[in-house]
C-alpha cells in the first residue's frame, strides 16, 4: 500500500495540472468546398473564401477574396484588421492594405466588385445557423460607405465582404498561398490554391465546380 500510494499521488496531481492549466485542444477542420471555395472551421469561428476572381486574373495586381465569418458555439468572436495576412508560395507575408491604399491603387474599385461579385461562388448557405448579416467593413467603396477596423460576430451573425492584398511584383505566381487570421484566442491558417485547377474533396473526389 506504501508503494502504491505515490504513484497514486502522482497521478492526481498530474490531472489536477492538466484541469487547471490545461486546455482541450481544439478541433480544427479545413475543408475544399469547391474549386475555388476553401472553408476553415474550429471551434470557435468559421471563415469561408471564394477565391474564383483571383483564380481567373493571377495578372492582376490585386486579390479579391469574398469572404464569409461567422461564430461557433456560443461565444461571440473579435477580429481585427491587424490579424489578417497573407502567405506566399515563396514564403513573403503580406498584410492587409489601408484603406487609402486600395482606394489609389483600384480607383474602378466599385466596377472591379461588381465584376467579382457576379462571378463569385454562392457562400451563405454554408452558414444554417446565421440569420443577421453584417458587411464586413475593414475596406469601402470611397464615398459610399464606413471603414471599421474590427469585426465581431457570433453563431446568429454573418460578416460578409472582401478582403483586398496587393502582390508586390504586380501579379500571383501560381501556388498555395494561406489566408491567416491570429491574435489571442484565434489561430486560423486557410490554404488557397491558384490557380484553381483540379480539386478533391475528403473522400478523394474531384470537385466537379
Amino acid at each position: 500500500m506504501r508503494r502504491i500510494a505515490p504513484a497514486l499521488l502522482a497521478l492526481l496531481v498530474a490531472i489536477a495540472a492538466l484541469v487547471a492549466g490545461g486546455e482541450t485542444p481544439r478541433k480544427e477542420t479545413v475543408r475544399q468546398l469547391g474549386r475555388t471555395v476553401s472553408q476553415w472551421k474550429d471551434d470557435l469561428v468559421q471563415i469561408v473564401v471564394s477565391y474564383r476572381w483571383t483564380g481567373w486574373h493571377l495578372d492582376d495586381p490585386w486579390m479579391l477574396l469574398d469572404t464569409r465569418i461567422s461564430a461557433v458555439g456560443s461565444s461571440s468572436v473579435d477580429m481585427d484588421r491587424e490579424d489578417f495576412s497573407l502567405e506566399t508560395p515563396s514564403g513573403a507575408t503580406l498584410q492587409l492594405p489601408s484603406q487609402a491604399e486600395v482606394a489609389k491603387g483600384m480607383p474602378d474599385m466599385q466596377f472591379r466588385l461588381d465584376r467579382a461579385s457576379a462571378s463569385s461562388d454562392p457562400l451563405n448557405g454554408y452558414f444554417p445557423s446565421a440569420v443577421r448579416e453584417e458587411r464586413l467593413g475593414f475596406f469601402a467603396v470611397p464615398g459610399k460607405e464606413i471603414v471599421f477596423s474590427r469585426v465581431g460576430v457570433d453563431n446568429r451573425l454573418l460578416a460578409s465582404g472582401w478582403l483586398f492584398f496587393r502582390s508586390p511584383t504586380g501579379k500571383w505566381e501560381a501556388g498555395t498561398y494561406t489566408l491567416v487570421v491570429k491574435n489571442k484566442v484565434l489561430d486560423i491558417r486557410l490554404p488557397l490554391t491558384l490557380p484553381s485547377g483540379e480539386r478533391k474533396d475528403g473522400s478523394g473526389s474531384a470537385i466537379p465546380w
